[in-house]
């Protein structure tokens, strides 16, 4: 059984920090240098500070972004700047976006949710995670012994019946409000026991399936494990937990950018991938948004797996997987018969582990692979000579994602990209020691 409960989080005062569009972020893995300086600059309150702190040559064991992480955030909340709710409460955030022509409202709320291991069954994993970003994650948690992003969670509940009660506080004015180009932000406080009750009842037999947050996630089992004994509260981690079953779950594809370990041939290449693909070229006049379309027609039957491989110059192919079982004997141990039906597995297990020789698992192998959610990006890189070809992906489905996850089988990292992003800095979750 998950156990969810209501907390007294810190927030920010908005009295001495001004609007709160200033000192809130995007989370820190999506965060780039420019937009580190941008969101620097923006308040000396942003959370940025505590989430993505700078770096310097001069950092030592003592001073570096972690320990500045911490003396920040201490200084914050002995100066008021960000003041802790004396009501434990669930903190309900919704996002109005657009997605495919179509306008959005995703709902949910923030809460504690008691680590355990995902070998229990109640918290399921969908992706593997990468060591780097672990040990990132874990020294600002030892610094700061506080949650400062969410890790992004989904429940099923086919009638909505949490939904509806999150609605109930939706009356109400707002914590927070948050306009972007893209995304709107509201933000609401709610203590109503009652109401507070009824969800962590309608939790009891649920399960939660990891959207975004892997790193985060494991660090925190990891750090209550090490600590349980002096840090007893850092059994619960925050979550923004959401109903998978709305029809507001938007999943973008992750394009894949390759550096060869290898000298690279394009035309050899296209021979060899005949042996389990289909090859049509594409116009060279094709856009990334005509490419877009080609993949999303050529995979809307799910039996039916399709990639692009852009090559440069203007040169692209459409690639259709033959049978998706020719990738069983190229499975790993840890790679169930399931996965076949996965865009993802199909291309990381046929074309980059047996073509390429490139095994994303490997951590030294992840400097030949960069991840790009926007597909000019894609092209520009093999275009400057950053990559010698790039993949073009179509979304993970929802379904697939919950129903491997659920089975305790996980994708290969970076295969899905939850749209739109949580803020950092709504809310903070500090153990009390």
């Amino acid at each position: 059984m998950v156990d969810i409960v209501p907390f007294s989080g810190y927030l920010y005062n908005q009295e001495k920090t001004g609007p709160i569009d200033r000192v809130i972020a995007p989370p820190y893995d999506v965060i780039t240098p420019d937009g580190q300086e941008k969101l620097y600059a923006s308040s000396p309150f942003n959370v940025v500070r505590l989430i993505l702190g700078r770096q310097s040559p001069e950092d030592t064991e003592q001073d570096n972004r972690y320990t500045r992480a911490a003396a920040v955030f201490s200084d914050w909340i002995a100066n008021g700047v960000l003041t802790q709710d004396k009501t434990p409460a669930f903190y309900v955030y919704s996002q109005d976006y657009e997605f495919q022509g179509k306008q959005l409202s995703r709902m949910g709320f923030f809460a504690r949710v008691k680590v355990e291991d995902f070998g229990a069954g109640n918290i399921c994993p969908h992706e593997f995670t990468l060591a780097k970003a672990k040990k990132d994650r874990t020294k600002l948690l030892e610094t700061c012994r506080a949650n400062f992003s969410p890790i992004f969670g989904l429940f099923s509940d086919p009638e909505g019946l949490i939904d509806k009660k999150l609605e109930t506080v939706q009356r109400e004015t707002p914590l927070a409000i948050v306009e972007d180009a893209q995304v709107k932000h509201r933000f609401w406080r709610l203590t109503d026991p009652k109401v507070i009750a009824d969800i962590v009842n309608g939790f009891h037999g649920k399960k939660i399936t990891i959207a975004d947050g892997h790193h985060r996630y494991e660090t925190a089992l990891g750090y209550h494990k090490a600590h349980a004994g002096d840090v007893p509260d850092s059994a619960h981690v925050m979550m923004f937990l959401t109903n998978l079953n709305s029809e507001n779950m938007s999943i973008f594809p992750i394009h894949r950018v390759i550096s060869c370990p290898e000298a690279f041939d394009g035309k050899e290449f296209l021979s060899r991938i005949n042996e389990f693909f289909d090859v049509e070229p594409i116009a060279p006049e094709a856009t990334a948004e005509d490419i877009s379309l080609l993949l999303k027609k050529s995979g809307a039957d799910e039996s039916k797996i399709s990639f692009v491989v852009y090559l440069g110059k203007n040169t692209a192919h459409l690639l259709k997987l033959k049978d998706p079982k020719n990738v069983l004997p190229f499975l790993q141990p840890d790679e169930p018969e399931d996965m076949q039906v996965l865009d993802v597995i199909q291309l990381h297990a046929l074309v980059l582990r047996h073509l390429l020789h490139i095994d994303t698992k490997l951590t030294d192998h992840q400097q030949y692979m960069s991840y790009k959610v926007d597909m000019n990006a894609a092209m520009e890189m093999v275009e400057s000579g950053e990559g010698d070809l790039a993949f073009f992906m179509n979304a993970t489905k929802m379904d697939q994602v919950r129903r491997l996850a659920e089975k305790g089988i996980r994708l290969p990292q970076k295969a899905t990209f939850f749209y739109p992003k949580l803020l950092s800095g709504l809310v903070i979750n500090k153990f009390e020691t």
